[in-house]
């Protein structure tokens, strides 16, 4: 986000077998020696393969290899779903069936002819895998092979002829998330958010104290998976304030730009989900017509205002800001530097809200640093508008709301250097896979859990139980 604003006339910036096979039973003599060289006696075959040895029918060898492999598979150490493990930990069989539930909502879009696994249990390995910190395809389709029984049959997998788990390869995995991107995303943006949900009531936090329920949009591009001369793909993603993604959407870069994307996406979510809510964004998105959306939608916008919009700027600008007193101030400390934050407020005017749809509030908001002995180091000045009356957010709340929005920044920053994603160099499966990031994370987040990257590692190092904790599939 790149402002600009004059203050005190400086300029500041921010930055299946057949029945039956041929069986040919070889009856003429056959006497050739073993050869000496091999050592022992030499040895003279029989004419004739001894009646007990004769081939019995393809039908009754078969039945017989499927039911040593059962009794195999039987008394192995395999668990049931139900059994415990060494420290009591349980799968979660109605947890992983919700999940599956959420699952079966993604329309298959294969064909029947062929299918060997059920589309849910295709769908649902990759969760657990990149909560194992598997961030690339090849790593959970080694995950997938190596993962125990009773967690491939809780998450809905097929049996072979043997009753035993069928695995599916990452061919299978990349394919099947490759079609069903779309419907992929948001059944995982739907999870989460029941995941959330539970979360609140688990804590009983019914009341979200001063600010309404935040949704932060912003775009994305995936370098990694830029085709040679081409533009990288990029996603529009709307994320709520526990860290969580509501919903995704790709930008055909080559057509249009994230503008275009922002009511489609918000499209995604209920009139439930987005009513009260205040909607941030970068000066991109700093649009009338987005402002007339959020408004129909029951819905408040907080934006700052660029050179994107040059007239609302400069009647912004020509406040009596320096006539107002600083309504909130924050100071904060860390990273060896020392940053101030002021805001304040006005009422807007006939000629802004004649210039912008709906806006209830003007707001200047100021960054000074410093370091940690008081020299000043940079200052940063943005002016934005809202639709929120002073009732609703008074400075105070302005400042969270806007402080708020760079938290889409660090689900970027996560996605990219703790989970690899401009690292990759997949061409297919892209959607799912940045869906399958902003999952891990929100969890993360829901959990509490600030120290994402050891967080992973630990996952990585118990990859069939921890992850499945976190998940809430195993108790």
């Amino acid at each position: 986000m790149t402002a600009q604003c004059a203050i005190s006339d400086r300029r500041l910036t921010i930055d299946d077998l057949p029945e039956s096979l041929p069986a040919v039973i070889e009856t003429t003599p056959y006497d050739q020696h073993v050869p000496a060289m091999l050592g022992g006696d030499p040895v003279t075959l029989p004419p004739q393969m001894p009646a007990g040895l004769a081939p019995r029918s393809v039908q009754e060898v078969a039945a017989a290899l499927a039911a040593e492999r059962r009794q195999r598979a039987s008394q192995t150490s395999r668990r049931t779903p139900e059994a415990a493990g060494a420290d009591g930990s349980v799968i979660d069989k109605a947890a992983c069936a919700r999940l599956l539930g959420f699952l079966a909502q993604v329309p298959d879009q294969r064909d029947r002819r062929g299918v060997r696994y059920p589309l849910p249990y295709l769908l649902a390995l990759p969760i657990v895998a990149m909560t194992a910190h598997e961030v690339q395809l090849a790593g959970i389709g080694e995950w997938v092979a190596d993962a125990p029984e009773d967690l491939l049959l809780a998450l809905g997998a097929p049996l072979d002829d043997a009753g035993v788990a069928r695995r599916p390869d990452v061919k299978a995995i990349t394919e099947a998330l490759a079609e069903h991107a779309d419907g992929y995303d948001r059944a995982l943006c739907a999870w989460t958010g029941a995941l959330a949900r539970d979360q609140h009531q688990h804590r009983h936090r019914h009341a979200r104290g001063p600010l309404l329920p935040r949704l932060h949009i912003d775009g994305k591009s995936q370098k990694g998976a830029a085709p040679r001369g081409g533009s990288a793909p990029m996603l529009l993603a709307a994320r709520r304030d526990d860290g969580t993604v509501a919903a995704q959407r790709p930008v055909a870069t080559d057509k249009t730009n994230e503008i275009t994307v922002f009511a489609p996406l918000l499209d995604q979510l209920g009139d439930a989900e987005l009513a009260g809510t205040v909607v941030t964004a970068d000066q991109l998105h700093t649009q009338r017509g987005h402002a007339t959306y959020l408004h129909r939608r029951d819905a408040f916008y907080v934006f700052t205002v660029g050179g994107n919009q040059k007239r609302l700027f400069a009647a912004l600008d020509a406040l009596p800001w320096r006539q107002i007193a600083v309504e909130h101030a924050t100071v904060d400390r860390g990273h060896g530097r020392i940053e101030i934050r002021t805001i304040r407020t006005l009422p807007v005017t006939e000629r802004i809200a004649g210039l912008f749809p709906h806006a209830a509030q003007a707001f200047l908001l100021e960054r000074y640093i410093y370091t940690t002995d008081g020299t000043p180091v940079g200052a940063v000045a943005v002016l934005g508008i809202t639709s929120l009356t002073a009732d609703q957010a008074d400075g105070a709340a302005i400042l969270a709301y806007v402080r708020g929005h760079w938290s889409i920044e660090s689900l970027h920053w996560l996605r990219d250097r703790v989970l690899g994603e401009d690292d990759s160099r997949q061409k297919r499966a892209i959607r799912a896979m940045a869906a399958l990031r902003n999952l891990v994370i929100g969890v993360l987040h829901l959990r509490g859990i600030t120290r994402i990257s050891r967080q992973l590692r630990a996952c990585g190092r118990d990859p069939y139980r921890r992850p499945l904790i976190l998940l809430g599939l195993m108790t």
